[in-house]
């Protein structure tokens, strides 16, 4: 795991999609990635998604302009877990 990843709790792709979604080890992890890599885009939802059988946090982002932007997050390392 790289430098990044062990800061910001984040691997993967670039959350364009379930296959790229990017794991992370919490929730906080999650919108620190969308501050450091959205900057100006709000969270307008989140979503829980189970697909093929792994959790998901699925975000809906929202900048001034309208923008949209859809970024997915890969929970299984948390998610469910004591």
């Amino acid at each position: 795991m790289g430098l990044f990843n062990w800061l910001f709790g984040s691997a993967g792709g670039d959350g364009s999609s379930v296959e790229q979604a990017i794991v992370v080890s919490s929730v906080s992890k999650e919108y620190a990635w969308v501050r450091r890599h959205c900057p100006g885009f709000q969270s307008q939802m989140q979503a829980l998604q189970v697909i093929e059988g792994k959790p998901y946090d699925i975000l809906t982002l929202r900048n001034a302009a309208g923008e949209q932007r859809t970024v997915y997050f890969d929970i299984s390392q948390f998610f469910g877990k004591e």
